[in-house]
């Protein structure tokens, strides 16, 4: 008796949905996608119950007539593509022809359509997957598409779903990540009746990002535009001081389709590296073009991930796109008294700070201070001969175009950054949407508002950071305060904070890294050898890797099942902290999924730390001088290398508020 038979179509069709439609957010993302394919310049999207119930999605697309209409139910029936050569050289957003299958298959859909010159539009109906009717209908050009009562006929996959409001934050998110990206589209989301996000639709990204995250945001953000090797990556970068716990808030497009990517994700890691405090994630908006051909994007039921013909070509010019855009910036602490103030860092978050480049041009002195009666020798920590700088790393610039000033355009509701739901994997979806609910233009009233807000935004960003990096020294050092911290007034009357330890550990850091690079770690042997006790699997590790530690300045030798003698370390390290700093690099390297490289720059930081002056060291003038001379000549001179502030500036009118002599 045959074992082997073949599935009727209800069994195959629900099976193909549990692969498309995860939950009510796939089935809007396979919606959107069909309407901009179709497109559409307004799309609205209305959920009822988080989307549980009902799912509306319209669009003033180009529409379908009769005979398209009821092909479109077909599994594998697509507009997109005809053949497989065209499969890797797509410009559309779906092409596989599984989404109103799969909808229809767990559902009970509605499809509503006209083309513009049509003089009637198409209604045609299916409940479980069984088609129901197609009958004439007068509506408005586009198409709108209702999905009430998902998984009525498949409660085993309906006890999966989670709570309506949390399904509704998967979409709103969802929303959110399409408006980022599709700047030409004005899109509406809908919940229980009432509306709570709207974009303009005018291709501006800041408006766009405005309608998302609100002013507070753009001002911390920094658009992106470059063309490397043929990539483009457009997009915004934030400014750590708005970093996040999580990763929800990096958000990558390839060929406008929203993806994930662990090529990109390493990459922008990398170009934040130093920047960010232990569990701090960068926001970043990554719009990238790539040839289609470059691409495949047919490697992911859901069409969430994709792959790159090149990876190593993505991750570079997504790497130098934010290492230009970042390294411009002047990333010192602007604080103030004021909580209202946009300038103001949250004490739990990461500063202002900026990567790479910077001149190293010749500084005037500066005014000493009064000498305190014990000082560390600063001339022995860091030493007074030539010290090694990173050359600033060869910058792929794009070529610069004109560009007009942005006109930020508000949203619905000004909102703040969404709580973080943990987004479920991104599944794909096709849509549709009709003109009439969404308005031509955002009201002029709140256009205007919007632009009286731009010049403050603008003005948190006066200084240069040329004129930064020389404030550094041409500053009039007034002393220390609490044998920490070297108070500076600048020439714009500032009061400037530098942590002496934290300044002094960047300085060394600098030092170590740049001699590793051009392969001048010394080694130098212990006295005695330093036993270290680790696990069976952590000694295995070693041995493995025991000719890279070798290459950084590590001898090491075995002691038996749990122990390790290191013979020689890396000059840089302190004797003193062997055990602890050896440790600390093997557990980064090993568990935190970290390269070599990564694992040595874990130990020159550690280094740095424990060979910097401390707090509570007195310094005399001249190493103050030098200190500041040094710290201004580094490519990043405003965080420690654990992503700890180092420059504090508070100006002359925050400090006269806080004294009631302004108002």
């Amino acid at each position: 008796m045959s074992r082997i038979h073949i599935l009727d179509a209800a069994t195959s069709n629900a099976i193909a949905a549990g692969e498309v439609i995860e939950r009510p957010m796939s089935i809007v993302k396979e919606l959107m996608e069909n309407s901009i394919d179709a497109g559409a310049t307004q799309i609205t999207v209305e959920i009822q119950d988080g989307g549980i119930r009902l799912i509306r999605v319209r669009d003033n697309g180009c529409g379908m007539d009769e005979e398209d209409a009821k092909t479109a139910f077909i599994c594998h029936a697509t507009s997109k593509i005809r053949s497989l050569d065209e499969l890797f050289s797509l410009h559309s957003m779906g092409f596989r022809g599984e989404a109103l299958a799969s909808i229809a298959a767990a559902s009970r859909v509605t499809l509503s359509t006209k083309e513009p010159l049509a003089e009637k539009g198409t209604c045609v109906k299916y409940e479980g997957g069984q088609f129901i009717s197609c009958e004439p209908i007068g509506m408005p050009s586009g198409t709108t598409v209702e999905v009430r009562d998902l998984f009525y006929n498949l409660p085993a996959r309906f006890k999966f779903l989670k709570k309506d409001q949390t399904e509704a934050n998967y979409i709103q998110v969802l929303v959110e990540r399409f408006i980022l990206c599709h700047t030409d589209v004005s899109f509406k989301f809908i919940k229980n009746g009432k509306t709570v996000l709207q974009s303009p639709g005018n291709c501006d990204p800041s408006s766009a990002l405005y309608s998302v995250y609100g002013k507070d945001i753009v001002s911390s953000c920094r658009p992106i535009e470059a063309n490397i090797d043929g990539i483009t990556v457009k997009g915004f970068a934030g400014l750590p001081k708005i970093s996040r716990a999580s990763r929800s808030e990096q958000i990558f497009f390839v060929n406008q389709r929203l993806i994930r990517s662990k090529t990109i994700t390493s990459a922008v890691d990398a170009a934040y590296t130093n920047m960010l405090m232990k569990g701090k994630y960068a926001f970043v908006i990554l719009d990238i073009y790539i040839p289609s051909q470059d691409l495949d994007v047919n490697v992911h039921p859901q069409k969430a991930e994709v792959r790159f013909s090149n990876e190593s070509m993505i991750y570079r010019a997504v790497y130098h796109a934010l290492v230009n855009t970042l390294s411009a910036e002047v990333m010192s602490v602007n604080y103030s008294f004021g909580k209202d103030s946009a300038a103001k860092a949250p004490a739990d978050s990461t500063p202002e700070t900026s990567s790479v480049s910077a001149p190293a041009s010749a500084k005037p002195s500066v005014p000493s201070v009064s000498s305190a009666p014990k000082s560390v020798d600063y001339s022995k920590k860091i030493g007074y001969q030539n010290l090694y700088f990173n050359e600033p790393e060869k910058s792929y610039v794009a070529k610069e175009e004109k560009k007009e000033e942005p006109v930020v355009s508000a949203p619905v509701s000004d909102k703040p950054v969404i709580n973080e739901p943990s987004m479920p994997e991104l599944p794909d979806v096709s849509e549709s949407a009709a003109p009439s609910d969404i308005p031509e233009a955002v009201p002029e009233k709140v256009v205007d508002e919007v632009k009286e807000s731009v010049p403050e935004i603008q003005e948190l960003v006066t200084q240069t950071r040329e004129e930064s990096l020389h404030e550094l020294v041409s500053s009039r050092v007034i002393g220390t305060l609490f044998d920490t911290y070297i108070l500076m007034e600048s020439k714009d009357r500032t009061l400037i904070l530098i942590d002496q330890h934290a300044a002094h550990e960047k300085v060394l850091y600098e030092k170590f890294v740049a001699m590793e690079m051009e392969k001048k770690v010394v080694s130098q042997p212990l006295l005695a050898p330093v036993i270290v006790s680790m696990s069976r699997s952590d000694i295995n590790f070693v041995e493995e890797h025991e000719q890279e530690l070798c290459d950084i300045g590590f001898e090491i030798s075995s002691m038996g099942d749990n122990e390790l003698a290191i013979r020689s370390v890396p000059a840089q390290i302190d004797p003193q902290n062997v055990s602890s700093a050896f440790i600390d690099m093997v557990d980064e390297w090993m568990n935190a999924s970290k390269t070599r490289n990564d694992a040595l720059i874990l130990s020159l930081a550690t280094a740095a730390c424990k060979a910097a002056v401390k707090g509570h060291d007195k310094l005399h003038d001249i190493e103050i001088k030098r200190l500041l001379e040094d710290l201004s000549k580094l490519n990043d001179p405003y965080h420690c290398p654990h992503g700890r502030p180092i420059v504090i500036r508070l100006s002359e009118k925050e400090i006269e508020k806080e004294f009631k002599r302004i108002v």
